[in-house]
């Protein structure tokens, strides 16, 4: 597929904000730089959502794009360093999550199935309510901290940290 270089007039109008400039530049290169991040990211949901963060830093460094020359190199490394982002987001969710297990058989040492069970219990829950519950046991903050965090009101944290516990006695129980 060829890629037509942006003309001097479309980089105006992507520095001027105009969204039909990076419509534009998303027909130009929207396909291929998903057909890239699919093969860089393991879950399908992530690949557009690298793509979009390209999108989104595009629009935050618009006053550098006339100092752009090669536009395939310069999409493809902002491509890159999102997946790399998701990616290192990615692993450090892993490793929040390892560590709530640890934290738990520190606690109350269980065999070792169950800590596997409660990985994959928390891997199933949302982002949102992994992410209070890690917070919440791993880091032992409060909810207000937690709420401070995530610019959320306490009663909120508490009520989805409340839905995070029962569905992962819910997940828990269904194991065989």
């Amino acid at each position: 597929m060829t890629r037509l270089r942006p003309e001097t007039a479309l980089v105006a109008a992507l520095m001027a904000g105009q969204s039909e400039a990076y419509a534009e530049m998303y027909d130009r290169y929207g396909s291929s730089l998903l057909r890239v991040a699919r093969a860089m990211l393991p879950h399908a949901g992530e690949t557009e959502d690298a793509v979009q963060d390209v999108f989104v830093s595009l629009v935050r460094q618009r006053g550098r794009l006339a100092l752009v020359i090669d536009w395939d190199a310069y999409l493809f490394a902002m491509l890159r360093h999102a997946v790399d982002r998701r990616l290192a987001k990615q692993e450090n969710e892993r490793r929040h999550l390892r560590q709530l297990a640890l934290a738990g058989e520190q606690r109350n040492p269980a065999p070792p199935e169950t800590d596997e069970s409660l990985g994959a219990a928390l891997a199933q829950l949302p982002a949102a309510q992994r992410e209070i519950v890690v917070l919440k046991i791993d880091g032992d903050l409060t909810f207000a901290q937690i709420a401070e965090i995530l610019q959320l009101s306490p009663n909120t944290i508490a009520s989805r940290y409340r839905y995070a516990l029962e569905k992962l006695r819910n997940l828990l129980k269904e194991k065989p």
